[in-house]
């Protein structure tokens, strides 16, 4: 099967083995406009050597963003304590 025969959905997942991006965290777009999971690229218009362009979804970047910082933020603020005690 051609991949241009294949669902936006599972072009997603496929990408995700190599960009390490989770299928929801991306958006993919074609011809300036983003394509929903459950779109057949060849019915919106991709064919062979056409260029299609994943994007890491900005609202789930700065959610993960914030959430590392949060972590940081407690880690820093905690008291040390030793590991053992003699």
């Amino acid at each position: 099967m051609k991949l241009v025969h294949q669902i936006a959905g599972e072009l997603k997942v496929m990408l995700s083995m190599v960009t390490g991006l989770e299928p929801r965290e991306q958006r993919l777009l074609f011809k300036g406009k983003e394509r929903e999971d459950t779109d057949h690229l060849h019915m919106v218009g991709v064919r062979d050597k056409d260029k299609v362009l994943l994007l890491e979804d900005p609202a789930l970047k700065d959610m993960k963003l914030r959430a590392a910082r949060a972590v940081a933020a407690q880690v820093t603020q905690s008291p040390r304590q030793p590991f053992i005690q003699v």
